[in-house]
Parts: structure tokens; sequence; C-alpha cells
């Protein structure tokens, strides 16, 4: 097997239709890399940013949720800090996200960040996860790609 430079362990986030397990896009993550979910609570109608890491031995870890509504913290059973996070560990496999508008839905990492809107139709769930390869769709470049091609394509991005 041969793998780019740079390309050893590189990791994927990938987004997935829940009824079709199709990959709908995809993000490189590097191993212990962060990443963040952000959308709009449908209750509160504030904004909430949910930060996770990808432990290799664990899965993924949710550790940070930020917002500026209390009320979002009450609904998840946290104290916010006086800058409106709070720090918290929980452990996952996957993320289930399900939404009737995904309009306000934004997965980032590493700087680069996609909108999950148009991914699936209204109240169609999807599941993030963290893979060593997926197949499907970058949005990165709006083509479908299998993400080991990606890699090599990223890889040399990054060397030019």
């Amino acid at each position: 097997l041969w793998v780019m430079p740079g390309m050893a362990g590189a990791l994927w986030i990938c987004v997935e239709a829940e009824d079709s397990a199709r990959v709908v896009a995809s993000l490189r993550i590097e191993p212990e890399g962060t990443f963040s979910l952000r959308f709009i609570n449908s209750i509160y109608l504030a904004p909430v940013k949910e930060t996770y890491r990808y432990v290799p031995s664990e899965g993924i870890v949710a550790v940070l949720v930020e917002s500026p509504s209390a009320g979002v913290f009450e609904y998840y059973g946290l104290v916010p800090d006086g800058s409106g996070a709070s720090a918290v560990y929980t452990r996952a496999s996957e993320i289930r996200v399900r939404s009737s508008d995904y309009h306000h839905h934004r997965l980032s990492t590493g700087g680069e960040e996609i909108s999950l809107n148009g991914l699936v139709p209204g109240g169609e769930p999807l599941v993030i996860r963290v893979k060593e390869t997926c197949s499907g769709v970058s949005l990165l470049w709006g083509q479908p790609l299998n993400c080991d091609i990606l890699s090599a394509i990223y890889s040399i991005r990054q060397e030019n």
C-alpha cells in the first residue's frame, strides 16, 4: 500500500444520508483534530456551536458547547462560564442530526466549512462519522470523488 506524503493517518468527516448511508459531504480532519457543528437552536432561536475532537481510541468526543443563550445551556443541562461556553466530555461513535431546515447548519474543521443545507430534504436525518475512507462528494470541490483520491489531491494542493 502506497500512501501520498503527508497523508499517513488522514481521516475524513463523512456526512451520510441516514436512509441510504450515502455520503453526501466530506471534510478531511487530522488525527486528534477538532471539528465544529454550528446551527440555530430551534427552541430558543439562538446560535449554538458544538465542538468535537476525534480520538482514535475513543471515537468522537464532544468537548465544548457555546451559545449566547442561557436557555440553550438549560436545554443541554449545562452551566455556562462567563464567556458563554461550557466544557463537556461525551463520547459517541457518530453524531445524528435531524432538522426541519438545515439552512443554518454548518460543519467546519481546519479552516474549511460546509453547509448542511440541501444535502437531504428537511426532516431527513444526517449521520456524521469519522472514517479512514469514504466515498461521496467533497463539497470543497463540488464533485463526486472517492476520498482516497481526494487525499492525494489534497496532499498535492498542500505541497504547491
